[in-house]
């Protein structure tokens, strides 16, 4: 196949166009012949012929050719706890049945409530399943009783010819006494073990529907191929820049499932492990090893291993930074957003993770920094998140390590996870010479008489005297054979965590993060416990 131009950019990674998937496109043609009375689906929506009909095939084609798109062994006997029964045209059913060996798709969406928050909490107890409806719809209920974008996602479940559905405002129960907590920690393998996704990228909010009237069928040329010379589809601008792309939890559905169906205002795509579908039969495809490619990744994050340490790191950082520029309606999601694809990278990498940070990175993951906003940490109220980790603070963060590089850290007993799950045993130094600090932008620099010799960034925009902080040193470019030695070497850069002990307690939380000459940060320091 040739690769021809320059498509979009998703994270600074272009999509490639392959032209030609002639193939697919002839088998789908032959399937475009006037024999199709056995779709039910309404002619009006998207979900209809030869939408329908292409969905069908592409799904087919798939679990026929890609062979890294199929289920593992062992994972076909996952079954969500509940799910919806579509199979009755008229009536739709909670089902609480393990069927195990069943398909399922799973709908990804923004619930887009409403700003007033009665009306936000009217809407909730109207469509979601609480404890109050919830043996109501064990028995059935209409679907004229769920809002349109749910209706549509029933639909295309059936135009698919699958019998179940899962929404998470339906199949887990909603609010008080419901059972929330648990099973948003399972959602890494509920999006992983879906037949497909349904992405509901061109609705803003549950009741906004993601099926539009139905457009021209692709025009597939005699050969096989598309006849025209270019695809107008933009990937880039319709999904990975789109809406739902931008809410938190979608990252997490994208990147965990096999296969997603995107529904978008302009087109619909397919995608999976082989790279995109578009509506029009024209296949984009990643180059390998960058961040798109493992977003791709129908058993994430497989590859992953066999990227190497830098490009992992790299991509983890990347991913990080993403995630938090995501969008929550709830900001104390956001440990538990991500929580499924942390643990399943922390599997595979074979490394201790907590509160976002993976031991085996722990010298770059460290090293974040907010952007921009410096609001107050989020209020947990029934649970804690450490002052070190990234997730204690909303907003978006950025890394001043580059994950490429190579670094050095120190002994793990000078930082390393403690026993208790929730602090760091670091060694806590002190900052050397007359320095002091001034502002610069939002970063302030750090003085010894009329040189600059470091950079700080603090992670709250209250005032601090450096006179009163302490310092850990977390990681350091890797060009000094004496990191390790009792004299390390004061021509180098220390990447260090800043710190201030909390009231006389021994214990010390975390107040930013910078970058100053090793010759200015003392040698010996003293055991501590970071929180």
């Amino acid at each position: 196949m040739v690769m021809i131009a320059d498509l979009g950019v998703y994270g600074g990674v272009a999509w490639l166009e392959r032209s030609g998937n002639g193939q697919f496109a002839a088998e789908f043609r032959c399937e475009l012949l006037p024999n199709t009375s056995y779709d039910i689906v309404s002619t009006d929506s998207g979900a209809s012929l030869p939408n329908a009909l292409l969905l069908r095939k592409w799904l087919q084609t798939c679990d026929k050719r890609h062979s890294e798109c199929h289920l593992r062994p062992g994972k076909e006997k996952f079954w969500p706890k509940r799910v919806i029964n579509v199979g009755d045209f008229d009536k739709l059913t909670l089902d609480e049945e393990q069927l195990q060996g069943k398909d399922y798709l799973a709908l990804s969406h923004c619930w887009g409530l409403p700003e007033d928050k009665d009306e936000a909490e009217k809407q909730k107890n109207l469509f979601c399943t609480t404890t109050k409806n919830y043996k109501e719809r064990l028995q059935g209920f209409s679907i004229n009783e769920l809002p349109k974008t749910f209706q549509d996602a029933v639909q295309v479940t059936r135009a698919l010819q699958k019998q179940y559905l899962w929404i998470d405002a339906l199949c887990i129960i909603q609010g008080l006494n419901g059972d929330w907590e648990s099973e948003a920690k399972t959602m890494a393998d509920i999006f992983a073990c879906a037949y497909c996704t349904i992405a509901a990228s061109s609705a803003r909010g549950w009741g906004d529907g993601f099926l539009k009237p139905q457009s021209d069928p692709p025009d597939i040329g005699v050969q096989g191929t598309p006849s025209t010379p270019t695809c107008i589809c933009d990937f880039d601008k319709d999904v990975d820049k789109g809406d739902l792309m931008k809410r938190a939890w979608v990252l997490q559905e994208r990147v965990l499932s096999r296969r997603t169906i995107h529904f978008t205002a302009a087109h619909i795509y397919c995608e999976c492990g082989d790279g995109v579908l578009c509506e029009q039969l024209k296949q984009l495809k990643p180059p390998p090893f960058r961040k798109q490619y493992f977003i791709l990744d129908p058993h994430f994050p497989d590859r992953l291993n066999i990227t190497g340490f830098e490009r992992t790191a790299d991509f983890v950082q990347f991913l990080f930074g993403k995630y938090s520029t995501s969008s929550l309606s709830f900001e104390t999601d956001r440990d538990v957003a991500i929580y499924s694809l942390v643990v399943r990278i922390g599997e595979v990498l074979s490394t201790e993770v907590r509160y976002g940070i993976f031991r085996c990175f722990l010298g770059s993951l460290l090293l974040w920094r907010r952007v921009h906003e410096k609001s107050p940490p989020i209020s947990y109220k029934d649970r804690t998140v450490p002052s070190w980790s990234w997730m204690a603070y909303s907003g978006g963060i950025d890394f001043i390590s580059d994950a490429k590089k190579d670094l050095l850290v120190p002994r793990f007993v000078d930082l390393g996870f403690a026993d208790d799950g929730q602090t760091l045993n670091v060694k806590v130094r002190k900052f050397g010479g007359n320095c002091r600090m001034e502002q610069i932008g939002e970063e302030y620099a750090i003085i010894n008489g009329t040189k600059e010799v470091g950079s700080l960034w603090f992670d709250v925009a209250d005032q601090i005297s450096l006179e009163h902080c302490n310092c850990v040193v977390v990681s350091m470019i890797r060009d000094s054979s004496v990191f390790h030695s009792s004299v390390e070497d004061s021509r180098q850069t220390y990447h260090v965590l800043i710190i201030r002990e909390k009231a006389g307690s021994g214990v010390y939380e975390r107040l930013g993060v910078g970058k100053v000459e090793a010759q200015y940060v003392s040698i010996d320091g003293v055991a501590g416990t970071l929180w």
